[in-house]
């Protein structure tokens, strides 16, 4: 009889402390990578959006432009400070509506209008020194009257109304209400109050440059010589980089910061708007009409639109163009920097008109 013997082998379940390790490492590592893929691709959609905010807004103003033969603005660009009411909201206020403006000079049209307008919860801000227009010899002082319940159905142009030109999402416009019981005044303006304005998708206000000619030097200090035209871009209060708080934008890290000089700040604004193919400016010829502030060129449009881009600073330092030596361009007006290379910066840029 043949005895068959059955050899039986334990199975053995679980896993060792350092295959768990491992398995734990691998997990870590390839996290690691996912969120660091998603972070770049979270950012790349925010530069989309920012993209594509900006371009609409230009596309509007372009719509504007060829029913009114100007571009957006309810008052003119010489009163705007830059400060209680900056370009991008002065812009908003006409693409949108909800404003009413008039002067001393105004036809009784106007005026009518504008009292009837601010018959009701309406912020008043009339004969102040804060809607001064610098460009005229009499500085001609501007009334504005805004009514946040009518801020949105279109701009009153001509005795017409308008549909708005612009209707962005509320997520993207800074903006707090006030209570129509309590309406706001002049001593409110960058306090409690402020003027609607367009943000990013980093939360940071969008700014607007207009020009106002197409001929000139493209910026002018106002100190600048009294024999200079008047310039293309009319930049009020040194630069319009507030936000709507009344605070400065980028006072550390940036080069439009209050670190830099008037002359320096205006050049790299000035920098911006050139056209890089109709440049001449090098270190043979930066004469010093661009080291006070004014410079000839060719711009790139009748307005841009800046975002400050993840990093939330304009023209961040860290980011400003080198020398053949590697060192930082610290003198815009040099002669050593032209319009090209000012795509080393990740602010995001928008030219538009004609």
């Amino acid at each position: 009889m043949i005895q068959t013997h059955h050899s039986t082998q334990k199975s053995r379940y679980g896993f060792t402390l350092v295959e768990i390790l491992v398995v734990i490492a691998i997990i870590a590592i390839l996290a690691g990578i996912l969120l660091s893929a998603l972070g770049s691709v979270q950012e790349s959609a925010k530069k989309t959006k920012a993209e594509s905010l900006m371009q609409a807004f230009a596309r509007a103003c372009d719509i504007f432009a060829l029913d009114h033969g100007r571009y957006p603005g309810i008052l003119p660009e010489s009163a705007v400070n830059g400060v209680h009411i900056t370009s991008m909201q002065n812009a908003l206020l006409e693409l949108m509506g909800g404003a009413r403006v008039k002067n001393i000079n105004s036809p009784n049209s106007v005026i009518n209008e504008f009292d009837n307008f601010s018959s009701g919860p309406a912020v008043i801000i009339e004969n102040s020194a804060l809607f001064e227009d610098q460009a005229t010899a009499s500085s001609i002082r501007w009334d504005l009257a805004f009514d946040q319940n009518r801020f949105g159905e279109g701009p009153f142009i001509g005795g017409r109304q308008y549909e708005p030109y612009f209707s962005p999402k509320s997520a993207d416009l800074l903006y707090s209400a006030y209570d129509n019981s309590s309406v706001p005044n002049i001593s409110d303006l960058g306090n409690s109050f402020f003027f609607p304005t367009l943000i990013d998708p980093w939360d940071t206000p969008i700014m607007f440059f207009r020009s106002s000619r197409t001929s000139g030097p493209i910026i002018a200090a106002s100190d600048a010589d009294a024999n200079t035209p008047m310039p293309q871009f009319e930049i009020q209060s040194d630069l319009q980089f507030f936000d709507p708080t009344d605070q400065i934008i980028n006072i550390n890290g940036s080069l439009f910061g209050t670190g830099s000089s008037i002359e320096d700040r205006l050049a790299w604004l000035t920098l911006l708007l050139a056209h890089p193919s109709f440049w001449d400016i090098d270190n043979t010829n930066a004469d010093p009409d661009f080291q006070n502030g004014v410079a000839w060129g060719t711009t790139r449009g009748r307005y841009m639109l800046l975002s400050a881009g993840q990093d939330t600073i304009f023209l961040e330092k860290t980011n400003q163009p080198v020398d053949d030596t590697g060192a930082p361009i610290s003198n815009p007006y040099g002669g050593e920097i032209n319009p090209s290379m000012m795509n080393d910066f990740d602010d995001v840029i928008v030219h538009g008109g004609a």
